[in-house]
């Protein structure tokens, strides 16, 4: 499930030591075929490196690999793979990756190396004529790894400048303003920067241990830095940015180093950036702590912000949730009961736990929302309640349903034309569940006594799963000779069908009413 959320969010490589072979990893079976075939990550994917045996051994034309699943799966996948395919050696799988890793994410005069170069001088650091070899690259082997062109800078905390050797603190509930710039590898200001900088900031390290659950088995400890303290969007102007945040009371109060993590880009001019800041100590408590005592205001969708409650969906879709606070909210992690999470069906064992998934508004630390990738739901009616914590620990709930409909036949709900009664033109809404397909929408138009006087016919390509007042299907309130209709009650049914599929799909609607005001 790790695995999937990361691809879901979107990671630049993935990469894998351990056991494994042509169907997944490890015994069991952390990555499977089913996974990488349940990836849409199209637009945003990853470089898998994999020193596990034979993942995508390729030259058995009676069994396709998830390695080469991976690679050629419509919906997403890999860019490419560094990967195997024949059995491997461990000690020297690490060597090689190691070897390969450092060469990828380092320039050679001044540049990237094109993925290729970068397995070829790997595998000739390694000396291991024997294991390298049974490595490949699966992709286009001139491609560079989309690694950020520039720096992103910290320049000020709280109007104080950073100093080399001069170490500030963050304390819980302190509201924290920082200044920084994008900055090119001779440390000029880009004054030409103009988009948006995505800021991480994490507490400090915390020590976790491996289970050791076979007999005999050793243990061994890690450090991991994962708990965040706030992650979200600062507009960056002329290669300058500013962004302000307030620090949960969830931290953990001893003193230690926190990381504050970013990326950058520039979407019109197609240039980003990225960079890091460790020199900042978080702990205790803000003697001016800001006084809060109420929770957040939550609100529950699903796929858009066209949702409404009781709303249908396919059985994989994505839970929306809005937050909105004074103070900003808690997604620190460190407080037993204090996660944003997410119950489906009251079923406290299907609990989503969505601090790594949310993000605040642009330029706003009181806003913000996350969002959570949904897999394999059974058809029928659902529930989802949003448990949220503020930064000052004040709680909240946010709570919808929905109903979960196969994509074997079409469904449609929540039909209605707005507004309704209307005097010289309405349009007409519903909800679906073809959402991404080719729709060939009829909207038929009767008198009470039966009679058919209107048929409105359009092709659309909704991507959402609710035809909202944005994209309706409008009327002028005239029938198939353009004269208008006179005052009264009218009926009317929507009828839908694609192509999309082998077979077609296709349904149609209850009879709803309509008024028109002369």
């Amino acid at each position: 499930e790790a695995i999937n959320n990361n691809i879901f969010k979107g990671v630049a490589a993935l990469v894998y030591l351990g056991h494994g072979g042509t169907k997944g990893w490890a015994q069991e079976r952390v990555l499977k075929i089913e996974d990488i075939l349940s990836w849409e990550n199209f637009d945003k994917l990853p470089l898998i490196i994999t020193a596990t045996c034979s993942f995508a051994a390729y030259d058995n034309p009676a069994f396709t690999s998830a390695g080469e699943l991976a690679l050629i799966h419509d919906k997403g996948g890999a860019i490419a793979l560094f990967t195997t395919v024949r059995p491997v050696f461990a000690n020297a799988n690490e060597r090689l990756t190691r070897t390969s890793m450092d060469t990828l994410f380092n320039k050679l005069g001044g540049d990237l190396p094109a993925m290729g170069e970068a397995l070829r001088l790997g595998k000739n650091k390694t000396n291991d004529n024997t294991n390298s070899r049974k490595y490949s690259l699966l992709g286009d082997p001139s491609q560079h790894m989309a690694l950020p062109a520039h720096n992103v800078v910290m320049t000020k905390i709280d109007e104080q400048e950073l100093s080399v050797g001069v170490q500030d603190t963050i304390r819980a509930l302190q509201k924290v303003t920082v200044e920084g710039e994008i900055r090119d590898d001779n440390g000029n200001v880009v004054e030409d920067f103009n988009g948006v900088l995505y800021p991480t900031i994490y507490d400090k390290k915390v020590m976790y241990r491996t289970l050791s659950q076979d007999p005999g088995s050793p243990y061994f400890d890690f450090d991991l830095q994962k708990n965040i303290i706030f992650k979200g969007r600062a507009s960056v102007v002329n290669g300058r940015f500013q962004y302000t945040f307030v620090v949960p009371k969830d931290i953990n109060y001893a003193f230690g180093k926190s990381k504050f993590s970013y990326y950058a880009a520039d979407e019109l001019a197609f240039v980003d950036a990225a960079g890091n800041y460790r020199e900042i100590y978080v702990g205790g408590t803000d003697p001016n702590a800001l006084a809060d005592d109420r929770g957040p205001d939550v609100e529950v969708l699903l796929n858009d912000e066209n949702f409404v409650f009781g709303g249908i969906t396919n059985e994989n879709p994505t839970l929306i949730v809005k937050l909105k606070d004074d103070n900003g909210i808690n997604v620190a992690g460190n407080s037993i009961g204090h996660d944003l999470a997410a119950i489906l069906d009251e079923d406290s064992k299907n609990t989503h736990i969505l601090n790594d998934f949310y993000e605040s508004s642009l330029d706003d630390y009181t806003s913000g929302e996350a969002r959570f990738p949904l897999s394999n739901l059974a058809e029928g009616r659902h529930q989802v309640k949003v448990s949220a914590w503020d930064v000052a620990n004040n709680p909240a709930e946010g709570y919808t349903e929905f109903v979960v409909v196969s994509n074997a036949v079409a469904a449609l709900d929540h039909v209605l034309n707005y507004p309704n009664p209307f005097t010289s033109s309405t349009c007409f809404m519903f909800e679906h569940n073809l959402s991404g397909a080719e729709m060939d929408v009829v909207v038929q138009i009767y008198t009470v006594s039966g009679r058919l006087i209107k048929t409105l016919q359009q092709r659309i390509i909704s991507n959402g799963f609710r035809l909202g007042t944005d994209n309706c299907i409008p009327w002028d309130g005239r029938d198939d000779y353009g004269d208008p209709l006179a005052k009264g009650v009218y009926l009317y049914k929507v009828k839908v069908r694609t192509n999309a599929s082998e077979a077609a799909i296709e349904g149609e609607s209850d009879f709803e009413k309509l008024v028109i005001l002369r």
